[in-house]
């Protein structure tokens, strides 16, 4: 289930909206997930500084992408009772505010726990070789679901939260509640997800459709209805083979 509020531009009412969340479900803290990539400096200083010490968890770490940990994404648990955290919180959504870089989860697991399955979220398995699953960036996760994963490597991502939160194309917050249970039996090193030629050629549907949204611009729709259009297209230019440029594509 996804519920989207009206366009918002102003990140306090989500950070209002995420810690009424929080409280309701009896949690003090919330955890962010940033996707550090293109950014200026690393968010490691800028938390190194923080009093109390907050915990935080670089996805790219012990990875065939370690070479890279100042670009990787990071998951950071911050207590809204901690008013070094609150204030902290709040110049990261104002940072991040129109960007699609950032997302916070609301999940009673232990940190460590769901540090290493996003760690593990992060990375798939085709054939012989191993990838990114860029879920951490906003235009991407909500086509994950639509288009790309099966119902059990979706259950892999809702069953470890309560929320998904994010801001989507048109700014509007959206809030996709999760599946978790507190009898469920998380494993201490969860699996790669698997993905098939069929998803992996979904997957660059996904990037196609993002750059033939850069090239085209549209004013009479929503940017998240473009995207839609855009996706389509590129969905049926692929499923009949076609390799030329996405915007010449007629069927």
């Amino acid at each position: 289930m996804e519920m989207a509020s009206p366009q918002i531009t102003n990140h306090s009412v989500w950070l209002e909206q995420a810690e009424a969340r929080c409280s309701a479900t009896g949690l003090d803290y919330i955890d962010i997930l940033v996707e550090q990539a293109g950014i200026e400096q690393s968010l490691e200083h800028s938390l190194r500084q923080l009093s109390p010490a907050a915990r935080w968890f670089a996805l790219f770490d012990g990875t065939p992408e370690a070479e890279s940990i100042e670009y990787s994404p990071m998951v950071i648990r911050l207590h809204f009772t901690l008013r070094g955290h609150h204030a902290w919180l709040e110049q990261l959504m104002a940072f991040f505010a129109g960007t699609p870089r950032l997302t916070l989860l609301i999940s009673p697991l232990d940190f460590d726990l769901l540090s290493h399955h996003l760690q593990a979220l992060s990375q798939v398995q085709w054939e012989e070789q191993t990838g990114l699953l860029r879920y951490y960036d906003n235009r991407v996760f909500p086509a994950l679901f639509t288009h790309v994963l099966t119902d059990q490597q979706q259950a892999a991502f809702t069953d470890i939260v309560l929320y998904w939160g994010w801001k989507d194309r048109d700014g509007e917050i959206v809030w996709k509640t999760g599946t978790f249970s507190p009898e469920h039996r998380f494993a201490d090193e969860p699996e790669t997800i698997c993905v098939d030629d069929e998803q992996v050629g979904l997957m660059g549907c996904i990037s196609d459709a993002e750059a033939l949204m850069k090239e085209k611009t549209i004013r009479e729709m929503s940017l998240e209805n473009y995207f839609a259009r855009c996706l389509e297209t590129a969905v049926r230019a692929s499923d009949v083979g076609y390799f030329g440029p996405l915007r010449d594509f007629k069927e």
